[in-house]
């Protein structure tokens, strides 16, 4: 396994994209025991990869701790897989799953960069739980159809903006006020239909939702600041007494704390 820092995410700019970065970079040591919901979906983009004669060159947009390259390394050991992600604690606890991966090179930058400049071909891109962050999407789809190979594979999830839709309700509630969390900016399936459908000749978008039930508030909030998911954009003036509103809210509307993860698995081909 190879590991390159380019220090082109240090001269990420956009605030919103340092926020991500700075939040996944921080939950990195507690993201694996908590990313059960990423894990299952990993699982369930490992099904949509090509079967038989595997793909040369692969590269993965938004690699995290490693989980889902490791798949791919036992999936295509012959394959050479660049994988990628902007955080650097991510990345960092990726070297360490992946140290014996000689096939495996990873590369701390931020994929729309990357693939803006990217002049390699590959057989294979996909990415799992990362697209859905990017800036401009369309533009990122864009690029991966350009940097595939005749007859390559595009494959990923997306969560989409319904995912947290309870959360998001009972601090409208709390609040007075409609409160955006950051999977209301996430593609719907109409959206992503569109834009796959400008670029790729065959392609799919099939919904996987799932609701997790956390037993008490506080642990709903616990899992999202353990896996980076929120973005940073909870609101900051959540104070204890909001907290207790938001409680009784929830359990006066759902009689628990339920928290709905919509996801799109997607598809195209050359």
């Amino acid at each position: 396994m190879r590991f390159s820092s380019t220090g082109s995410f240090l001269q990420v700019t956009d605030f919103r994209k340092q926020k991500i970065r700075q939040r996944f970079s921080r939950a990195a040591g507690t993201y694996d025991a908590h990313a059960e919901t990423q894990k299952d979906l990993a699982a369930r983009l490992l099904r949509e990869l090509p079967v038989g004669h595997g793909p040369k060159r692969i590269l993965e947009i938004g690699c995290g701790t490693g989980h889902f390259t490791a798949l791919l390394a036992a999936r295509y050991p012959e394959a050479r897989i660049i994988a990628l992600d902007f955080a650097e604690g991510m990345l960092r606890l990726a070297g360490k799953r992946l140290g014996g991966q000689g096939n495996v090179s990873l590369l701390c930058e931020d994929g729309e960069r990357f693939l803006a400049a990217c002049t390699e071909t590959f057989d294979l891109i996909c990415a799992n739980s990362t697209l859905q962050w990017f800036d401009d999407l369309g533009g990122a789809l864009a690029q991966i159809g350009r940097l595939l190979s005749d007859k390559g594979c595009f494959a990923g999830v997306l969560f989409g903006p319904r995912t947290f839709i309870e959360l998001a309700q009972g601090l409208s509630r709390v609040f007075d006020q409609e409160v955006h969390l950051p999977p209301h900016g996430f593609p719907a399936a109409d959206n992503l239909e569109e834009m796959l459908g400008e670029i790729f000749p065959r392609f799919s978008v099939q919904e996987e939702s799932r609701v997790k039930n956390y037993h008490t508030l506080l642990e709903l909030l616990d899992h999202i600041r353990k896996t980076g998911t929120g973005g940073g954009n909870l609101p900051s003036t959540l104070t204890r007494g909001r907290l207790h509103q938001l409680d009784s809210w929830f359990r006066a509307t759902y009689f628990g704390y339920p928290a709905t993860y919509q996801a799109f698995v997607v598809r195209g081909e050359k």
